[in-house]
C-alpha cells in the first residue's frame, strides 16, 4: 500500500522601492554633478548650449554659442572649474555634517564660510591673470556659492547616505507544508 500526501505550496514575494529612488538611474542623477559644473562653465563663458538637427544627415548635435562676454579667460575658467570639481562631486556629497540642534549644523556653516573665503581669495589673487574685471568678481563668487550651498546641505545629519540604505529591498518567502494524507492504493491494490 502506498500513501499519497497532498502538499500545499505557497510562494510570496515582496519588492519595496525607496520613495526617493525608483531606479538606479534616479540614484545616478542624484549623484551626478557634471550638469551643475557645465552650467557654471556656461555662465563663466557667457555661453549657452544649443541643440540642433543637422540638415544633411538629420543627426542631432549640440554646440556652444557665445551669448555674452566671458567672465574670465580660458585659464581662469579652467582653474575655477577644477576647483569646483573638488567640491561638487559624488564622493564629497556622501560625507556628514553633524547637527548641533534642530536644523543647524555648525560644521556646515564653517565649511560654507571657508569655501567662500577660499573661492574669493583664489579669484581676487588671480583676477588680473585670468582677465576677470573687478565688477564681475562678486557676481562670480555669489553665483558659484549659490550652487555649492544647497548642494552641500545634503551632507547635514548624514541624510544623503541614509537615503541610499533602502534603495531597493526584495524579500522572498517559500513554504511547503503537508496537507491531508490519504490512503490510496496504486493499481487497485490495497
Amino acid at each position: 500500500m502506498v500513501y499519497l500526501v497532498e502538499l500545499e505550496s505557497s510562494y510570496n514575494t515582496t519588492t519595496e522601492s525607496n520613495k526617493y529612488y525608483q531606479s538606479a538611474t534616479a540614484l545616478q542623477i542624484r549623484l551626478e554633478t557634471s550638469q551643475m559644473i557645465e552650467n557654471i562653465e556656461m555662465f563663466l563663458r557667457g555661453a549657452i548650449i544649443v541643440v540642433e538637427q543637422d540638415e544633411k544627415t538629420g543627426k542631432i548635435k549640440t554646440r556652444r554659442v557665445n551669448r555674452g562676454q566671458a567672465k574670465a579667460n580660458d585659464l581662469g575658467i579652467q582653474s575655477i572649474l577644477n576647483w569646483i570639481q573638488l567640491i561638487l562631486n559624488p564622493q564629497v556629497v556622501q560625507g556628514n555634517f553633524p547637527v548641533d540642534s534642530p536644523s543647524h549644523s555648525t560644521m556646515y556653516e564653517e565649511y560654507i564660510y571657508n569655501v567662500r573665503v577660499d573661492l574669493t581669495s583664489m579669484i581676487v589673487i588671480n583676477c588680473y591673470n585670468w582677465k576677470i574685471i573687478d565688477e564681475d568678481i562678486e557676481m562670480i563668487i555669489d553665483s558659484i556659492m549659490n550652487a555649492i550651498e544647497p548642494f552641500m546641505t545634503r551632507l547635514i545629519d548624514n541624510k544623503e547616505r541614509e537615503s541610499y540604505v533602502d534603495t531597493i529591498k526584495h524579500v522572498e518567502n517559500n513554504s511547503v507544508k503537508e496537507g491531508k494524507g490519504s490512503n490510496m492504493s496504486i493499481l487497485g491494490q490495497s
